[in-house]
């Protein structure tokens, strides 16, 4: 596994890494700095030899750590904050996926991430949700042993709770779920909704059912994450348009009392699809509730406009009183090659004003949406 050290450039209008490709990311604010995560692996491989976006589920990747301190005009890069590692670790001894990064009320980061355990090379995208915790943004001293949720040793809770989980026996299979595509149990996001910790991840609600899980997290005797309660899973309105719900994030309008859902949404049944048969794009949805029903916020579409090929995203920014969001997010392999797997400038997304937020949610509301 090749991890190349911090880039000494400054990257400014996006990220251009010359020795990385970057997709997926997620971002937390600490003393008036930006600080950007996002899913890595090297443009060369341990040998030298050139790699390419399309080879990436034939590499281990990490999590790569960029810093800004104007608002994300520019990032310096600050190298790997976790890597994924052959030795034998429950959590991601085959690979690492994407997650979250939140200062909780202690001054603590906690680092939710997706870890796959090494199973069989024909089950090699089972997942499992996890956290480890650090004191600094850029360091992540020790990884945890034991998923806070884990489809194999929580099946039957998981089922219960209303998820969908293919055969216990074939979880994690390269060929998928009953005619769907690969298990969805990743991408957690981390957050505060009063005084406890909550997490989001994709999940499946049928084989071709997209959905959002959602969980309250305590911990135990051992001072361990674990799920205190799996609540059922979040449905979206026009979930029947895409197959995978992918790194959902939550935001919080304070000001109209009124949750933010932004998904990175996708058709993909098979990973042997061909990219020109695959849709991506970003999906921002709107609730008077933390638990729904999600409306979406343009009313007939859900689909962010003007951000052709960008997948992954996150806010960086939201003035709510203003109504806009400021997002960061990479292209996808979908883009002009030179773009393919690197960051995009940050970009605005204007919300819909009150009068028609009004509107909106008062007639999806009246309509049981």
């Amino acid at each position: 596994m090749n991890v190349p050290e911090a880039s000494a450039t400054r990257f400014t209008k996006g990220i251009v890494h010359p020795d990385l490709w970057l997709w997926d990311s997620w971002t937390c604010k600490s003393e008036g700095k930006d600080h950007l995560y996002c899913l890595a692996f090297a443009r060369k491989d341990s040998e030298g030899r050139p790699t390419s976006p399309a080879q990436r589920n034939d590499f281990t990747f990490h999590i790569r750590h960029f810093e800004s301190e104007d608002a994300g005009a520019s990032w310096h890069d600050r190298g790997a904050v976790v890597q994924s590692s052959s030795e034998p670790n429950v959590t991601l001894s085959d690979n690492i996926w994407s997650g979250s990064t939140l200062k909780d009320s202690d001054g603590k980061f906690l680092f939710a991430y997706t870890g796959l355990p090494r199973v069989s090379m024909d089950r090699r995208f089972l997942q499992t949700i996890c956290i480890a915790e650090s004191a600094v943004p850029d360091n992540v001293p020790g990884l945890p042993l034991t998923p806070v949720s884990d489809p194999v040793r929580d099946y039957d809770s998981i089922r219960a709770a209303g998820y969908f989980l293919g055969e216990r026996e074939m979880l994690g299979a390269n060929c998928g779920e009953s005619g769907g595509p690969i298990l969805a149990w990743r991408d957690p996001f981390l957050f505060m909704h009063g005084d406890r910790i909550h997490a989001l991840w994709a999940a499946k609600a049928a084989p071709l059912q997209p959905a959002v899980a959602h969980a309250i997290l305590s911990r135990n005797d051992s001072g361990d994450f674990v799920v205190d309660e799996l609540l059922p899973p979040m449905l979206l309105p026009d979930g029947d348009e895409f197959t995978q719900a992918e790194v959902p994030k939550i935001y919080f309008d304070a000001s109209n009392q009124q949750y933010w859902l932004i998904i990175s949404a996708c058709n993909r049944i098979s990973e042997d699809q061909p990219d020109d048969e695959i849709v991506k794009d970003q999906r921002l949805y709107v609730s008077e509730s933390l638990r729904g029903p999600w409306i979406q916020y343009r009313g007939t579409t859900s689909v962010i406009p003007d951000i052709e090929h960008l997948f992954g995203a996150s806010v960086m920014d939201a003035d709510f009183p203003a109504g806009q969001l400021t997002l960061i997010a990479p292209y996808t392999e979908m883009a002009d090659p030179s773009l393919q797997l690197t960051f995009a400038p940050v970009a605005t997304v204007a919300l819909p004003g009150r009068d028609q937020m009004t509107a909106l949610l008062g007639r999806s509301l009246a309509d049981g949406a």
